[in-house]
């Protein structure tokens, strides 16, 4: 009879055998705390911000008539242009984030997505 596998306890042995200097060897795997943490309250502070500017601050009126605007006069899909617009300031960020990572990501599903149901059409 084949031997029943404990994926976790494979594991649990891999991470122990992977920094043989670190001298944390002993340690448990599974039992360590997380030596990362998000830093949530400086998102908080980054959102208490947000939430304090006066009405408009942002010009977001502005920046979506403008995107509506755009797409009009091309022929194009707001959604379409709001697509390339968020991929522009994405690409003149220093830093990446996950998160901005994963907006880039979602921004090529939908405007593929958006296409595709406009071809179908």
């Amino acid at each position: 009879m084949a031997k029943k596998k404990d994926t976790l306890k494979d594991l649990n042995e891999f991470m122990k055998n992977q920094a043989p200097g670190s001298g944390d060897e002993s340690k448990d795997f599974l039992s360590k705390k997380p030596t990362q943490l998000a830093e949530v309250e400086a998102l908080k502070s980054e959102i208490k911000k947000l939430d304090n500017l006066p009405e408009g601050a942002l010009h977001e009126d502005e920046v979506a008539k403008f995107i509506l605007k755009a797409a009009k006069i091309h022929g194009l899909s707001s959604r379409q242009v709001l697509y390339k617009v968020c991929e522009k300031v994405l690409a003149q960020q220093d830093e990446k984030e996950g998160s901005d990572i994963l907006l880039e990501n979602l921004i090529v599903y939908l405007q593929h997505q958006d296409l595709i149901l406009e071809k179908l059409r």
